[in-house]
């Protein structure tokens, strides 16, 4: 859902770069905000109010063995693949659920599908899911944010994340919900809009996040991680059958961690536990009952730093990339999350399957920021950065319920697999906010004034912004693929509805919004001779916006986007790889631009539309039984076709857009021999130039990093060295205006033991 405050939250988003606010929901929309403001320093009055929310199944196969006689189950020996892990061999993953909600061969689905796999995630060291899919096409971010994995681009827009196929609570960028990598079985991006099956969302793709679950396996691992800025890991991965006969099957998956920020003073720790247990009485019903429990500590005054001394020559020189923006004595980040689900699945008979995913989900953030504004206005010499400072308190809590009834049959030489789906959401959320001018820091000669909570009750102080929002959701959805000889056609419609209602507390108002819409997906899928798979398809999205103030009065309609697709898929018979070429074009609708008769920037028109378009290209798989790849490139166009400003036919800056981007990492590992069990990896990652400002002012140039890793594994141990931006290259990975400029990640390394038994 895509949120708007008005001028207040505008003049913010000039000063801190509209990244430290910026919801994960909404590109266009976001994009659109930075551009208001941008365009001038707020007055006091003017600095807005943070509050702009963001943005399968588990699947489990149950077969009877080969050669059992009719009606004989025998769930102690039960095949058990969670969604898009299902034919999982390494970095390969050859079916979905993400995709159509029925568990599909991914040469069957008429969209781009990316997974990376646990595999993947350990080979490459990933320590973050932005981390672990950076080496897919075309994903782009800012760089390491202990607060959010999510302020990142797919196909131009920012992805809607979801776990185990419900989307995570709606939040503020600063306190959106973490999965930590070690607790993921898989990862798929399912590309383009999602609406179909998802419901509400941007039209750029979906980031579905496989979680590892009981599942009736023996798992005995636990690992320990030590590297650079004093990071220190424990993890652990515990599962087995409770019975003899693997009826109740348990698993526990937990972190530990302990280090210090990239940047600042202060530590950043987290502790996360993951329990589930398994109920599976027979072949046809299971019941995974799954608990979540999150901590992190940490610091959220990441550096937003002026154009001038990163992308622009300033007389002072460069700014070092080890600035630290924040306050040693008052910048803290506090954030609990916890979330408690089912995922249930009974077999009626050979035709309807039904399943019910449900999940109730919580995070709170106590978190107190001091945070770049721009240069000091005061200061000819540019050496003074201005600040801001916040105290942050929000509270989300979401409860999810998607109902999903199957149905496989034929109708003469046709194969049906119906999918029909009713879906509701309710998320409550509270969030009072506190903003005031911050003392200024010198750059090059940093002294830092000691800022307390006494800043938010002074002259500097911007008062409060306290509000809740209830917001439910209703979807009811309907699928079918057909299957006539090698032909793939797949059909699918949704309705959904939308109520909203926001108490801004603060100033006795109340918001009251209904939203519907209907989304389609219609696709053609041909099973080619030689592994090949050509596929094209047009769907649809929609996303609510809330709290616009609209020219004329009312309330703003939802974004509407629509893409066309086509595609090549190929998995070389007798390789376990996977190929894929995509080319695709995207326009969003109804996106907000400033009213033209408004001098004030107050309020809005929904005239403006977003078009993104582009080729996507990826491999991934062994080349040879010791060489693997993981290959992608992007060439992406992205631009404001309609607007009202000077961003029209300019590229949107809110989330990083280049042009082009590529990557390769290859591993090769022995498998016999002297150096049988020890393995290279080697990693390159390029990304051209792009635009910063939302007028396309700036020029941040391209890049290029290395990545390395060895390893070396014997019976029971891994051990591991993981280097990323080897050579430590200093980078500016994206600005989103003059007074919002990105430093990207410097080198790290880790090194990894892992022990099984």
């Amino acid at each position: 859902m895509e949120w708007a405050t008005g001028t207040r939250r505008n003049a913010i988003a000039a000063a801190a770069g509209m990244a430290f606010y910026a919801a994960a929901a909404s590109q266009a929309h976001a994009q659109q905000v930075s551009q208001e403001g941008a365009r001038g320093a707020p007055a006091p009055a003017q600095v807005a109010q943070a509050a702009e929310p963001a943005g399968g199944t588990q699947q489990q196969n149950n077969n009877t063995q080969p050669g059992a006689a009719p009606g004989n189950t025998l769930p102690a020996i039960t095949i058990n693949a969670q969604a898009d892990a299902g034919d999982t061999v390494g970095l390969v993953a050859r079916r979905s659920s993400t995709g159509t909600k029925t568990d599909t061969p991914i040469d069957e689905i008429p969209q781009t599908i990316n997974v990376v796999t646990a595999a993947q995630i350990e080979e490459t060291g990933a320590t973050s899911v932005n981390e672990a899919l950076r080496y897919i096409p075309g994903f782009s971010s800012y760089g390491a944010d202990v607060r959010s994995d999510w302020y990142s681009a797919l196909r131009g827009f920012t992805p809607t994340v979801f776990v185990d196929g419900l989307q995570v609570p709606n939040t503020l960028n600063l306190s959106s919900w973490r999965v930590d990598p070690y607790m993921i079985d898989s990862i798929t991006v399912l590309r383009g809009p999602t609406s179909v099956l998802y419901g509400q969302g941007d039209p750029g793709a979906i980031v579905d996040i496989q979680s590892k679950l009981a599942n009736g396996e023996r798992i005995r691992e636990v690992g320990l991680q030590i590297g650079d800025y004093a990071r220190k890991q424990f993890e652990f991965d515990i599962g087995d059958r409770i019975d003899k006969d693997g009826t109740l099957s348990y698993r526990v998956v937990g972190v530990a961690r302990d280090g210090n920020s990239l940047t600042g003073p202060h530590a950043e720790q987290r502790v996360a536990i993951a329990p589930s247990i398994r109920w599976q009485p027979n072949a046809s019903t299971s019941l995974t009952v799954d608990a979540t429990y999150l901590q992190d500590w940490g610091d959220a005054s990441n550096n937003f730093l002026p154009a001038e001394g990163t992308v622009l020559p300033n007389p002072n020189g460069k700014i070092s990339e080890n600035l630290y923006t924040g306050d040693p004595t008052y910048s803290y980040y506090r954030k609990k999350q916890w979330s408690l689900g089912y995922q249930f699945e009974h077999k009626a008979n050979p035709i309807w399957t039904f399943r019910q995913n449900t999940r109730w989900m919580h995070v709170s953030l106590d978190n107190g920021a001091v945070w770049g504004a721009g240069l000091d206005p005061s200061d000819p010499t540019q050496q003074t950065l201005a600040r801001y400072a916040g105290l942050f308190q929000p509270n989300y809590s979401r409860f999810d319920i998607d109902n999903q009834a199957i149905a496989r049959f034929g109708t003469g030489p046709l194969e049906h697999t119906v999918l029909l789906g009713f879906e509701y959401n309710r998320q409550n959320s509270t969030d009072s906010e506190w903003l005031a001018q911050g003392p200024s820091l010198n750059m090059y000669n940093p002294v830092y004034t000691p800022v307390s909570t006494a800043i938010f009750s002074g002259p500097d102080s911007f008062g409060q912004t306290n509000t809740k929002t209830t917001l439910d959701s209703f979807g009811v959805y309907a699928q079918d693929q057909i299957k006539w000889q090698r032909w793939v056609l797949t059909l699918g419609g949704r309705e959904d509805w939308s109520n909203t209602k926001q108490d801004n507390i603060a100033a006795g108002t109340q918001l009251k919004q209904d939203d519907s819409a209907f989304s389609g997906r219609v696709g053609m899928t041909y099973l080619g001779d030689f592994g090949l798979s050509p596929y094209i398809s047009y769907s649809t999205s929609f996303n609510p916006i809330v709290g616009a103030n609209m020219a004329g009065g009312g309330l703003p309609a939802p974004t509407k986007g629509r893409q066309i697709e086509a595609g090549l898929r190929w998995q070389p018979p007798g390789k376990n790889m996977m190929l894929n070429a995509a080319i695709y074009q995207i326009h969003q609708k109804n996106v907000l631009t400033p009213d033209p008769n408004d001098p004030t920037g107050t309020f809005f028109v929904q005239t403006g539309e977003v078009r993104s378009q582009g080729i996507e290209l990826s491999a991934v798989g062994k080349v040879t039984r010791d060489l693997s790849v993981i290959a992608a490139y992007v060439y992406q166009d992205v631009k404001n076709i309609k607007a009202n400003d000077a961003s029209l036919g300019k590229w949107p800056v809110s989330i990083p857009l280049p042009r082009q981007m590529a990557s390769l990492w290859a591993d090769y590992t022995w498998h016999a021999g002297t150096l049988e069990g020890f393995g290279i990896g080697a990693g390159i990652r390029y990304q051209s130039g792009l635009a910063g400002a939302y007028d396309n002012s700036l020029y941040v140039p391209s890049y290029t990093v290395y990545d390395a890793a060895i390893h070396y594994t014997i019976p029971h141990w891994r051990f591991a060295v993981n280097a990323q931006n080897i050579f430590n290259r200093t980078f500016v990975s994206g600005c989103q205006s003059s007074s919002a400029c990105f430093y990207g990640n410097p080198r790290t390394v880790i090194a990894t033991a892992k022990y099984n038994w």
